[in-house]
């Protein structure tokens, strides 16, 4: 039993930048997805932070530091890929304008979409919204635990806190949600 903790110990520490990338890779993409509030551009996200890693690794004043670290870069990542998107939705919807005034129409949707499509749309703009409105560590929870499906072990290691605090913070993390999924639908 003694080994097997030793054994972890050892692998908790990575040497190299590839190490630590391929033992909290998964991690740092929840945390890519809970900031940019979506799976697109997550990949992105994490090939602008393993070359950060690469690039930097020297840098980092003590291997140990490395998961901390990390989660810097993916952070700033997330917010410098959300930033480029704002922008690029911006020209597109400029774009789409400009068009839809040349043919003459005045709805730049394109016409009435099939009720399904619809509803389903719908559906994923409250999610999103209500996601957006969460506080980002609330997020990240969800996140981890509904969509990577990670067990309750996995997200208190990940934090570096218990069990018992992840229930209870994904507790809290799943009534705001239900709150504010239901002033959306009242609304």
């Amino acid at each position: 039993m003694g080994s097997a903790g030793q054994d972890a110990t050892a692998v908790a520490i990575p040497a190299t930048p590839l190490e630590a990338l391929a033992l909290y890779g998964h991690w740092l993409k929840a945390v890519a997805v809970a900031r940019l509030r979506t799976t697109d551009g997550a990949d992105d996200v994490m090939q602008e932070v393993a070359a950060a890693a690469m690039r930097n690794w020297s840098t980092l004043q003590s291997p140990d530091k490395a998961k901390p670290w990390l989660y810097r870069l993916t952070v700033r990542a997330a917010l410098m890929h959300r930033r480029s998107l704002g922008r690029a939705r911006k020209r597109i919807a400029q774009a789409a304008e400009v068009q839809a005034i040349r043919h003459g129409r005045q709805d730049s949707l394109g016409g009435p979409d099939p009720l399904e499509v619809l509803l389903s749309s719908e559906r994923a703009a409250i999610l999103r919204r209500a996601l957006q409105s969460m506080p980002t560590r609330d997020a990240e929870l969800l996140i981890m635990k509904h969509v990577d499906d990670c067990s309750y072990k996995e997200i208190a290691s990940r934090l570096g806190v218990t069990v018992p605090v992840v229930e209870m913070r994904l507790f809290r993390a799943r009534q705001k949600m239900r709150s504010l999924l239901q002033q959306q639908l009242a609304a």
